[in-house]
C-alpha cells in the first residue's frame, strides 16, 4: 500500500470528467475520501482484472470495479462514506445507487452504442485513431459484445422507446429525491451523488459521445443545476 493511489481510466477530454460514469464515479470516491491520486489512462481494459475500468493501483494490488474500489478505500484506508447519513437514508442511498448503476447507466450504453445516429460517434471517439485495418475490424467485434452485454442485462430486449420510458421513471426518481437539496441526500454529498453525477454529467453533454437521453434531462432544470453543482463542488478548477 502506498499514500498516493493511481486510478486507471479511460482517455476523456474536457468536457466531462470522463465518458465512463464509472470511472467518474471512482474518482469522485477518491475525492469524497481525501487521498491523494495519480491518473493513468488507459485505452484497451483486457489486461485488467475482470476486463474493464476503472481499476485502482493501491501499491502491488489491482482493485478493479467501482463498487470494490470504496470497498478497498473504506477497509485500507480507514474512511467511512456516509457517515453523516441514517440507517433509513443509507438504506436508500444504496438503493438510488442501484438504480443507476444498474438500470439508468445501461440506457446510456444504448443510446451511445445502438441508436443509429450515435453510433457513428461513438465509433469514432473510440476507434477512430486505429491503425488500417484494426479501425475497421474492432469496432463491429466491440458493437456485437456491447449488444450482448444489453441483451443479458436485459435492457437491450426492449424497444428504443420502452427504454427511454424507463430511463425517465429512473430521471422522476432521482429529480423527486433531490427536491431543493444540494445533493440527493442533503448539504453533504453520499456515495448516491458519485454514482447519480458520473451518469448525468455523461446524458448532459452533447457532442464527443451524445446521446438522445440528453433531450430528455433537458426536461429536468434541477437535475442541469445539480450537474453543474457537482460539477463545481468536484472538479472546481476544471469548470469554472
Amino acid at each position: 500500500m502506498t499514500d498516493k493511489l493511481t486510478l486507471l481510466q479511460f482517455r476523456t477530454t474536457e468536457e466531462v470528467p470522463n465518458f465512463s460514469p464509472f470511472c467518474v464515479k471512482a474518482e469522485v470516491l477518491l475525492k469524497m475520501a481525501g487521498i491523494p491520486y495519480n491518473i493513468e489512462d488507459i485505452d484497451d481494459p483486457r489486461g485488467m482484472p475482470k476486463g474493464k475500468a476503472p481499476v485502482v493501483r493501491d501499491g502491488n494490488e489491482l482493485i478493479a470495479d467501482s463498487e470494490f474500489i470504496k470497498r478497498h478505500i473504506e477497509t485500507a484506508r480507514g474512511f467511512t462514506f456516509d457517515a453523516h447519513l441514517s440507517a433509513e437514508e443509507k438504506a436508500q442511498c444504496h438503493a438510488f445507487t442501484k438504480l443507476i448503476d444498474e438500470r439508468l447507466y445501461w440506457a446510456l450504453v444504448y443510446d451511445r452504442w445502438i441508436d443509429e445516429d450515435n453510433w457513428p460517434h461513438t465509433k469514432e471517439f473510440w476507434f477512430g485513431s486505429m491503425p488500417f485495418p484494426l479501425k475497421y475490424i474492432i469496432p463491429g467485434v466491440a458493437l456485437k459484445s456491447v449488444k450482448q452485454n444489453l441483451n443479458g442485462h436485459g435492457i437491450g430486449r426492449h424497444t428504443h422507446d420502452e427504454i427511454h420510458t424507463l430511463a425517465k421513471s429512473d430521471l422522476d426518481a432521482i429529480a423527486a429525491q433531490l427536491g431543493d437539496k444540494p445533493f440527493l441526500f442533503g448539504d453533504k454529498p453520499s456515495t448516491a451523488d458519485a454514482s447519480a453525477y458520473g451518469v448525468l454529467v455523461n446524458l448532459a453533454q452533447t457532442t464527443a459521445l451524445p446521446a438522445k437521453l440528453a433531450d430528455t434531462i433537458k426536461e429536468y432544470p434541477s437535475l442541469l443545476e445539480y450537474v453543474k453543482r457537482c460539477n463545481e463542488h468536484w472538479y472546481p478548477s476544471k469548470y469554472h
